[in-house]
């Protein structure tokens, strides 16, 4: 759930799926090369070959955050069966302007959702849990 406080703070307050946090993102920068070509002459080859040699970093990453979302999708029904079977807590997490300002375990999902709505309505108002309000 996202939700601006009385301060138009950002918030967000969210189970975590699996027991970890993603440690890769994929970055919205990088070069625009357009249509890669070799060319036709000599100059065009070694530009073609230089501009290959860099943009190989951004392949790689981009296969390793490939590679790591099939995993979780992979993984995130078994966990949630395990959940479900053993009683495992799911995880709340507050985020403020997109930091872990917040995490706590609830047992069961409708008490999650339930404890997720009861900090959204406290942020809104200003009054969150006492570690997600840094003093300003």
């Amino acid at each position: 759930m996202r939700l601006r406080d009385d301060r138009d703070v950002r918030w967000s307050v969210r189970r975590r799926w699996l027991p970890w946090r993603r440690k890769t993102s994929v970055p919205d920068w990088g070069p625009d090369v357009g249509d890669i070509s070799l060319g036709d002459d000599p100059i065009s080859a070694v530009i073609g070959i230089v501009l290959m040699i860099l943009l190989l970093p951004v392949l790689v990453l981009a296969l390793v955050v490939g590679l790591e979302f099939l995993l979780l999708l992979l993984l995130v029904p078994v966990w949630v069966v395990v959940r479900v079977v053993f009683g495992l807590p799911w995880t709340v997490v507050v985020r403020r302007e997109g930091r872990v300002v917040h995490e706590e375990g609830v047992r069961g999902w409708r008490a999650s959702s339930e404890r997720i709505d009861v900090i959204a309505a406290e942020l809104r108002t200003g009054r969150g849990p006492a570690v997600a309000r840094p003093n300003r």
